[in-house]
């Protein structure tokens, strides 16, 4: 078990408990009929907390001793994965006019 807590309680049920309830509300908004602009903004909006929760617990890159050092070699290779995606779209002909639609924003086909 975690040396930390958030809000008096041991992280790991705190972010399992987190978790399940984002995944409750992606399901309900999935359910619902909101239309797809709508659903596909609710899903984005709530993978970005459920990512930094699951980064940030389970990956070790919050509360612990050593967590600043883990951050640093989980983020370093994001450096070259942004520069190898920027000379790819950078240095292909077509980057920004070839793209096949599936790739546009707005036809996604949800």
């Amino acid at each position: 078990m975690a040396h930390y807590k958030i809000m008096g309680q041991d992280p790991y049920w705190m972010n399992f408990i987190g978790l399940m309830l984002l995944t409750a509300i992606e399901v309900a908004a999935v359910g619902v009929e909101l239309g797809k602009a709508t659903t596909l903004f609710i899903l984005t909006v709530i993978a970005i907390p459920k990512f930094l929760m699951i980064a940030a617990i389970f990956m070790h890159l919050y509360g612990d001793a050593d967590s600043a050092i883990l951050t640093i070699t989980a983020l370093f290779p994001a450096f070259f994965i942004i520069i190898m995606i920027l000379f790819v779209g950078l240095t292909h002909p077509e980057a920004a006019t070839g793209l096949p639609d599936w790739c546009r924003p707005g036809n996604y086909g949800l």
